[in-house]
């Protein structure tokens, strides 16, 4: 069994014991999906080392084996633009939960993964957390792996209330769609991070997912990110507004 990679805080015991069952769980399910995951990952990208845990080599494979090749290396720019930004701030956190997340994070705008009504990123975070579950991970780990994906375009403030892991995935996410602020990562690290995951068309393909996801399910996203591009891609769906809501409450006044 491979060496098992802990976090780096006061561990106990029963903590110990799970972390090798988990890694004995994923030796079984997902044997060829973590062997994918560490076959086409550098190990370092911009002084940022990538995790290889098993359970990051599977989540890494996941993405692989779901994502288009753009959005997968987005997801992988996600992770290191956001670990930047984490060693900028001296910020404690875990890796593996983090990692594990900004590979999975835009799960929810693929149709495999979408629910009923649902917006991207509850979609995303329900499947991110249950494939973390079945490739070992602890429920208190899958948990942030929850946040981390729900949290990661929502507003800085809520994110940050939710700890560190949320934080990375969001500050990744958002430079690699956004552009990365040089004061907080120099742009060598930058071009580093690009050359190990090109961005193959990125914004075109990325803006052409988002629009489809859209016209999809266009009220989903209300309240969130994309519910301006959405109110542009189906109008007509888009029947209420908050104040007919209030006029509409069962009150008097």
């Amino acid at each position: 069994m491979r060496s098992i990679v802990l976090r780096a805080e006061n561990l106990t015991r029963r903590h110990v014991l799970q972390r090798v069952v988990a890694a004995s769980a994923i030796a079984v399910v997902w044997p060829a999906l973590s062997k994918e995951g560490a076959s086409g990952l550098p190990t370092e990208v911009a002084g940022i080392p990538i995790p290889r845990t098993e359970v990051a080599l599977c989540a890494a494979a996941m993405a692989a084996k779901v994502c288009p090749d753009y959005l997968f290396n987005h997801c992988m720019r996600t992770f290191v633009f956001g670990a930047l930004f984490a060693a900028r701030q001296k910020m404690a956190y875990s890796a593996e939960d983090a990692f594990v997340a900004a590979a999975l994070h835009d799960l929810g705008l693929l149709a495999a993964y979408e629910s009923a009504g649902s917006s991207f990123e509850i979609d995303g975070a329900n499947a991110a957390e249950k494939l973390a579950k079945e490739a070992g991970m602890s429920a208190a780990d899958s948990d942030r792996v929850w946040h981390g994906v729900a949290l990661h375009d929502v507003r800085w403030s809520i994110t940050k209330r939710a700890g560190p892991e949320p934080m990375v995935v969001a500050y990744g996410a958002g430079s690699d769609v956004d552009g990365a602020d040089p004061t907080v990562i120099e742009p060598r690290q930058t071009a580093e991070i690009i050359a190990a995951f090109p961005r193959l068309q990125f914004k075109r393909r990325f803006t052409a997912l988002l629009i489809d996801h859209c016209k999809r399910k266009p009220t989903s996203q209300s309240g969130t990110w994309l519910e301006g591009l959405c109110r542009e891609q189906v109008p007509t769906a888009w029947t209420d507004t908050v104040e007919e809501e209030i006029a509409s409450a069962p009150y008097d006044q």
